[in-house]
């Protein structure tokens, strides 16, 4: 029997959106799909016509950055699915989640310098990596340390292997989650639900610890905004 072709992003209203991404099977797959796909058109525009700031970089280490950051993208539009409010269209709210994680990316390239095994061994990654720490108070790195270790106490008592894996690899290492996917034995889209229910552990394990998002987000902006 002859598939029938992935519907485009425009094709699907807000209803339709929200409904095969909160569903199951093949649906939810195509949509996860279309979903990327979007995002990655949109951060690949916004990387190439609105930031002056990019020109030194060839098309192909933009294009490498828009990649992932709408795989980073998607996972965040799947984490807060629920905090849709349905005052815009879906699309338009998936956008300004793409371009603000990409913008906020620009500002603090810290996650992908962090090792896996120093998370895993519980050790604080050198802060030198993260930011510019002269910029910065002492107070704020000592924070930073802090935020570390909670990170790496969550990471290592909480999640399991398979979770601790897909998170490290796919959010801090920035490896491709195709990639990871072959690595698990599995397919990119059970990778994203791995790493969706890590993501949330993580937040819920940080919480408990009286690490706050927007808190940790602060502390890593090395400009000290939020």
């Amino acid at each position: 029997m002859t598939s029938s072709p992935r519907p485009r992003a425009a094709s699907r209203d807000t209803e339709a959106w929200l409904r095969d991404l909160r569903g199951e099977g093949r649906a939810r797959d195509r949509a996860i799909l279309d979903l990327r796909d979007y995002l990655l058109r949109a951060v690949l525009v916004y990387l190439t016509r609105h930031r002056a700031d990019l020109r030194a970089f060839d098309f192909a280490e933009l294009q490498q950055f828009a990649e992932d950051w709408a795989q980073l993208a998607v996972l965040q539009v799947l984490d807060k699915l629920d905090a849709f409010e349905g005052r815009s269209k879906f699309t338009t709210w998936a956008y300004r989640v793409a371009i603000n994680l990409a913008a906020g990316e620009l500002r603090r390239k810290r996650w992908a310098d962090v090792s896996l095994d120093q998370l895993r061994d519980q050790e604080s990654p050198d802060l030198g990596l993260l930011a510019d720490t002269g910029a910065i108070e002492p107070e704020q790195v000592a924070a930073r340390q802090l935020v570390w270790e909670a990170v790496g106490e969550v990471i290592n008592s909480e999640l399991s292997e398979r979770q601790r894996t897909a998170l490290t690899r796919v959010i801090i290492e920035g490896v491709p989650v195709e990639a990871v996917a072959e690595e698990l034995g599995t397919n990119r889209n059970n990778v994203y639900k791995i790493v969706h229910d890590a993501r949330k552990k993580l937040r819920r394990g940080l919480e408990q610890r009286s690490w706050g998002a927007d808190d940790v987000l602060a502390l890593f902006d090395a400009n000290g905004e939020g």
